[in-house]
């Protein structure tokens, strides 16, 4: 959400405000649609955009087009039996899959969860156990990582399962994907002030903390 910030004694190098102790951005701000529950993947697929690319991965140069984009978060929203409020963890480097996951969990007014895959099992379990996802998505080195006590569906961020795959996973996301989206599903009604994500910070001044977005 976009705050104002006239009158206060914001510091325009910094941004930071001293009576109220925010950073504020630097930027100007950016305004929001009228429409208080137009969710954000409506909203951005609805932009225009030059060219046909929306994606590219620069370590294998594959390439997702803008109509590739927008029905995978239709199929992936389709299949993921995921309402408003649940929170999703999503346990992957930087890849293409990235975004598909994010935008089709935040167009159910879902939660995203992301965890560094650095981190170690505890680590992730302590995340876990404080947001308490219902789905994960994961890559296939990751999987062990995620608690064995937790009994949520994994989603396999690769283009295939192999023999001796984890038997939590439900799905690879190319299977869900290639499903014909449901146009005619309930739709959550999606507010801008509903929470989008929830990020946790690195812990370097403390234990790891989550912190809510918009």
């Amino acid at each position: 959400m976009a705050h104002r910030t006239d009158g206060l004694p914001v510091d325009p190098r910094s941004g930071f405000c001293p009576s109220n102790s925010i950073f504020y951005s630097k930027r100007k701000p950016v305004p929001l649609p009228s429409d208080p529950h137009l969710d954000v993947t409506t909203f951005l697929s609805s932009l225009r955009h030059s060219g046909t690319t929306a994606f590219i991965d620069a370590a294998s140069g594959r390439r997702v087009s803008y109509p590739a984009l927008w029905r995978s978060v239709a199929a992936l929203a389709s299949r993921l039996s995921v309402r408003k409020g649940h929170v999703v963890l999503l346990l992957s480097p930087n890849s293409i899959h990235f975004p598909v996951v994010s935008l089709a969990v935040m167009s159910l007014g879902a939660v995203l969860t992301t965890t560094n895959p650095l981190n170690t099992p505890q680590e992730i379990a302590k995340q876990i156990s404080d947001c308490d996802p219902i789905l994960a998505f994961a890559t296939r080195p990751l999987v062990g990582k995620l608690p064995r006590d937790r009994d949520f569906p994994i989603v396999l961020l690769e283009d295939r399962r192999i023999a001796g795959d984890d038997g939590r996973i439900r799905y690879t996301i190319e299977e869900l994907k290639a499903i014909e989206p449901d146009l005619r599903r309930r739709r959550e009604l999606v507010s801008q002030d509903d929470t989008a994500t929830l990020l946790y910070s690195s812990g370097t001044t403390g234990t790891s903390k989550g912190v809510v977005g918009w």
